[in-house]
């Protein structure tokens, strides 16, 4: 059984919302790597509502614009043994994030030790 978390929310440009989490904190969040996903809303299927940063060890923080124009940051893993194998669990969310504060709030999402 494959389950998926609920992404919704409103169209964004996604190199805008990347320039506002940062170029340190991009390198930070996801060490470099090149493998940015961007989210579209599965009603429509046509414009970018997130991006997904990857960490380590099947996790990913994801940014999605809401619909009250502050964004949502979660903390997403990939479940890849057991039962449950294929699902995701978000571990960590904050919601109303305001554009002056994605980056750090994103940054704080990539660390969960």
């Amino acid at each position: 059984m494959i389950t998926t978390v609920q992404r919704e929310g409103r169209e964004l440009h996604p190199l805008i919302l990347l320039k506002q989490i940062g170029g340190m904190n991009l390198l930070a969040i996801s060490g470099g790597r090149k493998s940015v996903i961007f989210y579209t809303d599965p009603d429509s299927d046509t414009y970018p509502i997130g991006v997904a940063l990857p960490v380590a060890q099947g996790r990913s923080v994801e940014v999605t614009l809401d619909w009250n124009d502050t964004y949502r940051v979660r903390r997403i893993r990939k479940v890849t043994n057991g039962a449950k194998r294929g699902s995701e669990v978000i571990e960590a969310e904050q919601t109303e994030v305001y554009c002056e504060q994605v980056g750090e709030v994103a940054y704080s999402m990539s660390c969960w030790k």
